[in-house]
């Protein structure tokens, strides 16, 4: 498996801007296909209630910008961990190691 981890600054969740501490930006591909998956583990730095729901999320670290539509799948309030369900866009498939 291929696989590339982005530091992410400052994360938008369908528009709204979320008080961050950081977090990684996870992208992996098998060998046998040029599909990605993605994954956002972000946490923020106050108490950011969100529901278990689609988002479109806008993420800025300092290699670039990225964004796409992802599911909440697990959050505690302070931790967040969105699946990708969609196109990423501002990656290039060449940068996987």
């Amino acid at each position: 498996m291929r696989h590339r981890r982005y530091y992410i600054q400052s994360l938008w969740t369908s528009g709204l801007s979320v008080p961050s501490t950081g977090g990684d930006l996870v992208i992996a591909a098998k060998e046998q296909t040029d599909d990605l998956d993605w994954e956002l583990i972000h946490r923020s730095s106050e108490n950011w209630p969100l529901r278990k729901e689609p988002y479109d999320l806008d993420m800025v670290g300092p290699e670039g910008r990225f964004a796409g539509p992802a599911i909440l799948v697990r959050s505690d309030g302070r931790s967040h961990v969105f699946r990708g369900v969609g196109h990423l866009e501002g990656f290039d498939p060449d940068e996987l190691s």
